[in-house]
């Protein structure tokens, strides 16, 4: 049930399709186990599947020689796949590059060098799809310096995924690919994609992911929990993301009556785990949160992030819209608007009942206590 085995096959089939695919997915939720899996998923149906991470790529020459390792990789050493690239390479620049492609770059565009290893990949027989995971980190660095050659960059890459549209692609981001490529009026050459936005567990999964006996071994005390009493640890937790179940389970030291060898966790046991979470010593498990906002937004918008963030930290029902930008003085109101956006498709905060608010009640706890700067 909490295997993503539903989305998988939603995965699947789109890319089956013909389609290529933007996954957006907040920090800490699987994301990146889920698109390994389905990797392997296709990988048993006979599909070529490269996976490739490119936080913390600013240039195309890097994305280019990373992807090109990838696929090299996927190869065996006489593949026809193989051969049929080195010799598009000689078509492009002679035979002065050696016998690793890897050394054409520097020496031909990167565009080109990737035309012609898309070009081989469209030929083949079999069927092949590209997963780039965290794009929009790449986008951004980038985009920040130089965000002419960004636009021209992403628009050929947009170009080279219409042609050769044998060569499926999937990108996915925990910070918001939307918002950098507005920012940077890079919009239009991700327009093609598919959104799948992948969510965190609901209840039913996140119960079947405690209980499993591969999580619970990994648990400094095993526990059996009644459905009633995880509803305790779920409203607190609030958003279900696997990171952030495990952290709690792995505090948690149960008292209750003992069942086939194995301790009951009670309510007191769930709520002691999450306490010793906020001790100082754990300060590291949340800072991710800060990062997030620090690398993701421009000084400006970081500040005012922050701002907000610290304001809507105060209660466990946030702030409306109207006392937020009345709070930031500084701010223009339209600004507040749009960092109240960015932060909600970050997966920081939600939007209930015309409040916004922190979507889980253990990460505001944190952001209250060591983060915020108010009176």
């Amino acid at each position: 049930m909490h295997g993503r085995e539903k989305e998988r096959s939603m995965l699947q089939r789109k890319l089956k399709a013909g389609q290529n695919i933007h996954m957006p997915a907040p920090r800490r939720i699987g994301k990146t186990w889920t698109i390994n899996r389905l990797a392997e998923d296709m990988r048993k149906e006979g599909w070529l599947i490269v996976e490739v991470d490119v936080q913390g790529m600013s240039t195309p020459d890097k994305f280019a020689r990373r992807l090109c390792q990838k696929i090299q990789s996927q190869l065996p050493t006489k593949s026809g796949l193989q051969a049929a690239f080195n010799n598009r390479l000689d078509a492009l620049i002679g035979g002065d590059w050696g016998t690793n492609p890897i050394n054409a770059i520097g020496q031909v565009d990167p565009v080109a060098f990737l035309d012609a290893l898309l070009k081989t990949l469209e030929n083949e027989e079999g069927r092949s799809a590209i997963f780039v995971d965290e794009i929009a980190y790449f986008v951004l660095g980038f985009a920040e310096k130089n965000v002419d050659d960004a636009k021209d960059f992403f628009y050929e890459l947009r170009n080279l995924q219409a042609e050769y549209s044998n060569v499926r692609w999937l990108f996915t981001g925990s910070i918001g690919l939307n918002f950098v490529a507005e920012r940077f009026s890079l919009g239009g050459a991700f327009v093609d994609l598919t959104t799948f936005i992948l969510e965190p567990f609901d209840e039913a999964e996140a119960g079947s992911f405690l209980r499993d006996p591969a999580t619970q071994m990994g648990f400094n005390h095993q526990f059996r929990v009644s459905d009633e009493d995880l509803k305790i640890l779920f409203k607190e937790l609030g958003w279900l993301a696997p990171y952030y179940l495990k952290l709690v389970g792995n505090e948690v030291r149960p008292s209750g009556p003992e069942q086939d060898g194995t301790l009951t966790a009670k309510p007191e046991d769930l709520q002691a785990a999450m306490e010793k979470l906020l001790e100082p010593t754990r300060k590291s498990e949340f800072a991710v949160w800060r990062e997030h906002i620090d690398k993701n937004l421009p000084q400006t918008d970081r500040d005012l992030a922050r701002g907000v963030l610290d304001r809507v930290s105060a209660a466990a029902d946030g702030e409306t819209l109207e006392t937020l930008q009345a709070a930031m003085a500084q701010a223009k109101p339209k600004a507040v608007r749009d960092i109240l956006d960015i932060l909600q498709s970050d997966g920081l905060t939600d939007l209930t009942e015309g409040r916004y608010r922190f979507r889980s009640g253990l990460i505001r706890r944190y952001w209250q206590q060591y983060e915020a700067d108010l009176p």
